[in-house]
C-alpha cells in the first residue's frame, strides 16, 4: 500500500455512517439543531418529515434556499455503499447576508424503518475547504452523542467496537487510539499507516512522491542524471485517481483494482483535485481482496516538474469489511497530530537540504564545472527520492532494514525475523529509520 500525506476527505462517508445509528434513537426529532463551530461555519442537523432520500435531500437544499435567500448551486449527488447515506456540496449567494459566497455540504441518511436525518454544512466559500473537516467532526460528535443509548442497548452486538488505546506515533508527531492486535507500521511528519492483525489498514494523511511526467521536456533533460539502479516514479500528469493507479503499477506483480464508486471532493491545502473512491483491491501480498475506502488527491507540478499524491482511508479483507467498519472509523476519527513536531521535523528536512544543496556548490566551485555543479544538486536530490523509494519498497515487501552491530552489516528482512532478533538481543540488532540509509548499502 502507497505510503502517502495530505488530507482527511474521506472522513464525509465515516461520519455520515453514524447517521443511521442515531436515527434508531432519535427517530422521533422534528426540531433542527444548529452546532456553531469556534473556527467558522455551522451545522444544522435533525429529522426531516419526508419518506425517501430524493424529497429528503429536495428538502434539505429548500432551507439552504430559504434561509441564504438564493437557489443553491448544487454538484453530482453521491451515496455511501450500503446506499443509505446520500450527500452533495453546493455553493449559493447569501443574500439575506450582504451577498456573502457560501459553500456547504448537505447529507441525508435514509435507516430502515425510520425518517430521512439530515444536516448542512456550511461556511464562506473562501474558508469551507480548511473547517469541513471540523463541521463533520462536530456533527459527527453529534450523532454518536444522539446514538449512544441505542449504542449502549445493543451490547456487544455484531460490528461493535473493541476498547481502545492512546498510542503516540514513535516520532511523537501523532497519534491514535488502537485496539489491541493493532500497530503503527510506519509514521513520520504527522503522517501513519496503521495496520491490523487481519490485514486492515488505515492510512491517515499519507503522500507519495515526488511523481515525474516523463513526457515533460524538462524532466528529460534531468532523467540522464537518475540513479539507473533506482528510476523516479514516472507517470502520466492526471488526475488523483488514475495518478493512484500508476503508481500502483510501479511494483511488479500486477495488482486487481476494481473501482465500486467514485466521487470528487473539495481540494484542500496543496491540493488542486481531490476525489473519495470505493473500491476492492488486492496486491498480491497475501492479505487477498480487500474492501478500500480512499480519499485520493494531487497537488499541482512544482518547479522541478514534480507532484504528490496523497491517500487518506481505510481497508478490510472483503469478508469482514461490514463487520469492521465501526471499528476502522474509531481509529479513524482518533486521529491526531502534534503541529509543535511536525514543524520541527520539516525544520529538519529544510536544514539538511540546505547543506546538501552548499555541498554540491561547494564540488561545482572546486571542479569548475557548471554542468558537475548541477549533477551534484541533483543527484542529492534523487539520492534523497532513492531513501525514501527504499523505505517505501520494504512496505510493499513487509521488510525491514536491520542493522548487526556485532558484524557490522545491515540489510532489508522480513519484519517477522526482524522482530525476533530485535527482541532478542537489542544492543547487537537495530532497525535503521528511513533518515539513515545509507547509499550503496541500503538503496
Amino acid at each position: 500500500m502507497p505510503q502517502p500525506r495530505v488530507t482527511k476527505p474521506v472522513s464525509l462517508i465515516l461520519s455520515a455512517l453514524w447517521l443511521a445509528a442515531a436515527l434508531q434513537a432519535n427517530g422521533a426529532q422534528n426540531s433542527l439543531k444548529v452546532i456553531d463551530n469556534p473556527g467558522g461555519g455551522q451545522v444544522v442537523y435533525g429529522a426531516v418529515d419526508q419518506d425517501t432520500a430524493p424529497t429528503a435531500m429536495a428538502a434539505v437544499l429548500r432551507y439552504v434556499h430559504s434561509h441564504f435567500g438564493d437557489a443553491p448551486v448544487v454538484g453530482k449527488v453521491f451515496q455511501s455503499r450500503d446506499a443509505q447515506n446520500f450527500g452533495a456540496f453546493f455553493t449559493v449567494t447569501a443574500k439575506t447576508q450582504g451577498n456573502k459566497r457560501i459553500a456547504g455540504l448537505a447529507i441525508v441518511s435514509v435507516a430502515p424503518g425510520t425518517k430521512p436525518a439530515a444536516a448542512v454544512l456550511y461556511d464562506d466559500s473562501n474558508r469551507f475547504a480548511k473547517t469541513e473537516p471540523m463541521l463533520l467532526r462536530a456533527l459527527n460528535e453529534a450523532w454518536k452523542s444522539a446514538s449512544a443509548p441505542a449504542a449502549a442497548s445493543a451490547g456487544s452486538a455484531s460490528g461493535s467496537v473493541p476498547p481502545l488505546t492512546p498510542t503516540r506515533f514513535p516520532d511523537g508527531s501523532g497519534a491514535v487510539n488502537l485496539p489491541a492486535g493493532w500497530r503503527i507500521k510506519f509514521a513520520s511528519h504527522g503522517a501513519a499507516t496503521i495496520v491490523g492483525p487481519r490485514g486492515e489498514a488505515v492510512l491517515l494523511s499519507n503522500s507519495v512522491g515526488p511523481i515525474y511526467d516523463a513526457n515533460n521536456p524538462q524532466v528529460q533533460a534531468r532523467m540522464r542524471y537518475a540513479n539507473p539502479n533506482h528510476r523516479p516514479i514516472l507517470c502520466p500528469n492526471s488526475d488523483a485517481l488514475h495518478t493512484y493507479l500508476c503508481v500502483l503499477q510501479q511494483g511488479g506483480a500486477q495488482p486487481m483494482f476494481q473501482l465500486k464508486n467514485s466521487r470528487p471532493l473539495p481540494p484542500q491545502g496543496r491540493a488542486v483535485q481531490s476525489v473519495l473512491v470505493e473500491a476492492d483491491l488486492d496486491l498480491h501480498d497475501g492479505r487477498g481482496v480487500l474492501s478500500c475506502e480512499l480519499g485520493l488527491s494531487v497537488t499541482a507540478l512544482t518547479a522541478l516538474g514534480d507532484r504528490t499524491l496523497g491517500l487518506n482511508g481505510t481497508c478490510a479483507p472483503q469478508s469482514s469489511a461490514a463487520q469492521e467498519q465501526p471499528t476502522l472509523k474509531a481509529i479513524y476519527d482518533s486521529y491526531s497530530i502534534n503541529g509543535q513536531v511536525v514543524a520541527s521535523e520539516y525544520a529538519g528536512d529544510e536544514a539538511r537540504s540546505r547543506a546538501a544543496g552548499n555541498n554540491a556548490r561547494i564540488q561545482a566551485n572546486n571542479a569548475h564545472a557548471a554542468e558537475d555543479a548541477q549533477s551534484a544538486s541533483y543527484q542529492a536530490h534523487m539520492d534523497n527520492i532513492d531513501r525514501f523509494s527504499k523505505s517505501f519498497q520494504n512496505y510493499q515487501l513487509d521488510q525491514t532494514e536491520l542493522q548487526d552491530n556485532n558484524q557490522n552489516a545491515r540489510g532489508a528482512v522480513p519484519n517477522s525475523l526482524a522482530d525476533a532478533l530485535i527482541k532478542a538481543n537489542p544492543d547487537r540488532f537495530q532497525a535503521v529509520p528511513t533518515q539513515d540509509f545509507l547509499k550503496g548499502t541500503d538503496f
